[in-house]
């Protein structure tokens, strides 16, 4: 165990502990070559991690070591020491917002704006990033105070792998994160973090420091997923537009959460003077599925949140991976309006033909009876089978741009973040997984629909289904090399192998081609 006085790595002398969490210790520490007071963070403090721990740390790191922004600790220093990895921090004398929450001195309205633009500035540079990097564990105790009393984040870079690692090296089996700070998404069947979590710890944060308690106490968003609502700010020192964003932070549905840049952006206009409506829209989201988005939004997605946005213009976000313009999903209610304005327009239109018709069949069957002849059949008029036709298209090709966007959002991550150079936690099979059940959805349609959108659905369902055919056999072949490699590869040809199953279903091709449209 790590004490006062000793010296790590026979340079930094350990002077005070400064906090203690479930992986590490942070220790006041005195850098002897510099005489220099420093932050020292020592990760699986007295037990230490086995050799693919630590090599998986080390890797791990250096993708976020070079990481830079004014309102993140930047790490100085990275290294092992007794199988324990560490890293050296500036030491921040003021110490964390926690301070806000002892001695009853509660944070100002002035304070929180400026809080909530610097968080959320540091979040939007962590968000940003290829692949995103989610900081997963937003709390009092992560958000310090330097020197010129603005707010940095510290504790990023902490991977679900990492954290995985750690808890089986320490025999913990807590997840990752601190629960009075975890959104609802993070208690589903799939609780991978995502940028939006973020954003609700963020939100609990701040409502801890308006009200001097988090939200749901330690319970986190698991009362929230279970029907609680978000308790109101009973205090009127504070205004009604902070309590208002907060607010939208702790919205149920990730997607009607603000992103991290639009909350800077809002707060940076208050700061300013400059007074602006709050409006978020969810009218498109990158990763809401129609049917439900729930089970899409606790996939490890770029962004399950980011088309909600304020009245506010962003001119940044368009650069960004999880850009609006890139990714357009329409949501259910989006299709319900679409399909009712398309009905209001032909309204009129059916009445008179529909009138027509009736005119015309009661005079063809008055004159064929009054003729002694039997009335024939009276066949479905080509305009109404037009209209319908038409209409219908329209549904369907609404339908299969949603698989589009899907199927793009898996081209991006299978390209760029989930390589197979490693078994990390990207699930870009989903997006696949997901475009095919939307392209499934047009065969409903299909007696009522132009051959031409029927076959669009078709070819991509056969190009989503070879890719998954793809991905399905290296899923195998990984598993099978990593079992036969060494024995303790087989945590990780276990998650290849499970991901092979989930795909299995989806890859039906040989049989594909007796069925027009599964």
């Amino acid at each position: 165990m790590l004490d006062t006085g000793q010296v790590i790595a026979d340079r930094y002398e350990l002077l005070k502990q400064l906090g203690r969490g479930g992986f590490s210790e942070v220790w006041l520490a005195l850098d002897k070559l510099t005489d220099v007071k420093v932050a020292i963070k020592i990760y699986a403090p007295g037990m230490g991690l086995d050799d693919a721990g630590i090599s998986l740390f080390t890797q791990e790191f250096s993708l976020v070591f070079d990481i830079n922004h004014t309102n993140l600790l930047h790490p100085t220093y990275y290294d092992c020491w007794e199988r324990m990895p560490y890293l050296i921090l500036p030491f921040c004398k003021n110490g964390s917002i926690f301070k806000y929450l002892t001695d009853n001195n509660r944070i100002t309205e002035t304070e929180s704006w400026h809080l909530l633009h610097d968080v959320a500035e540091g979040l939007a540079y962590l968000h940003a990033k290829l692949p995103p990097v989610i900081h997963q564990d937003i709390k009092p105790d992560n958000i310090l105070i330097n020197d010129e009393n603005g707010y940095m984040i510290t504790d990023f870079g902490i991977s679900t792998r990492i954290r995985s690692t750690l808890r089986r090296n320490q025999g913990q089996e807590l997840s990752g994160g601190t629960l009075a700070y975890m959104g609802p998404e993070r208690f589903g069947p799939s609780p991978a973090p995502i940028m939006a979590s973020d954003i609700w710890s963020l939100g609990a944060t701040m409502y801890e420091l308006l009200t001097g308690l988090p939200p749901y106490g330690d319970h986190g968003g698991l009362l929230q997923k279970n029907g609680a609502d978000i308790p109101l700010i009973n205090n009127e020192e504070y205004s009604q537009e902070l309590k208002e964003i907060v607010y939208k932070c702790l919205a149920l549905n990730t997607w009607d959460r603000p992103t991290a840049r639009q909350i800077a952006d809002y707060a940076f206009q208050h700061i300013n003077g400059n007074s602006v409506p709050l409006n978020i829209q969810s009218s498109q989201q990158t990763t809401s599925d129609l049917s439900s988005k729930d089970e899409i939004n606790e996939i490890q997605t770029p962004e399950g949140q980011e088309n909600s946005s304020f009245e506010l213009k962003d001119n940044h976000e368009s650069s960004s991976i999880h850009s609006d313009a890139e990714f357009p999903v329409m949501q259910s209610s989006d299709i319900k309006k679409r399909v009712a304005t398309l009905f209001k327009r032909e309204h009129r239109k059916l009445i008179i033909i529909a009138a027509i018709i009736i005119i015309c069949a009661t005079i063809v069957t008055i004159y064929l009876v009054t003729s002694g002849k039997e009335p024939e059949p009276e066949p479905e008029p080509k305009q109404k089978t037009t209209l319908k036709t038409n209409i219908n298209d329209s549904i369907c090709m609404t339908i299969i741009q949603e698989g589009n966007n899907y199927k793009s959002q898996g081209n991006i991550f299978r390209d760029k973040i989930d390589t197979l150079r490693q078994n990390n936690d990207s699930v870009f099979e989903d997006f696949y997984i997901n475009a095919i059940k939307k392209y499934r959805e047009v065969n409903h349609y299909k007696d009522s629909i132009s051959k031409g959108v029927y076959m669009n659905a078709k070819d991509q369902i056969k190009q989503v289904e070879i890719i998954l055919d793809s991905a399905y056999n290296l899923f195998i072949l990984k598993a099978d090399t990593m079992r036969m490699k060494e024995y303790d590869q087989i945590e990780a040809a276990e998650v290849f192998e499970n991901r092979a199953k989930k795909i299995e279903p989806y890859i039906n091709i040989d049989n594909n081609n007796n069925e027009e449209m599964h």
